[in-house]
């Protein structure tokens, strides 16, 4: 008899997680760290997070956009006012 292939896939080797300390091995081939919270306490994360914060590019202050409550206010109070509670599959009818 000739041997039969083997239809498994041979196991990925599991990589360590990349928070420096941390020697846990990581849980999916497409993870980079063991869990939420190594990758939360990383100080390597963290920094280059802040860093890519600190250089994103401001809006001056003309060129954002106005933000008006007060009509929105307004128009919400008007549409209130025309609105009138019946109850859904009931008809007006003065009787």
């Amino acid at each position: 008899m000739a041997p039969v292939a083997s239809s498994r896939r041979s196991s990925p080797a599991l990589r360590v997680c990349a928070r420096s300390g941390c020697a846990n091995l990581v849980n999916k081939q497409t993870a980079k760290y063991c869990s939420v919270r190594c990758s939360a306490e990383d100080p390597d994360r963290r920094a280059r997070l802040s860093e890519r914060a600190r250089s994103g590019r401001l809006l001056p202050m003309a060129r954002q956009l106005p933000l008006d409550f007060e009509s929105e206010e307004v128009r919400l109070a008007s549409l209130a006012r025309e609105r009138e509670e019946v109850p859904q599959g009931l008809s007006r009818w003065a009787v």
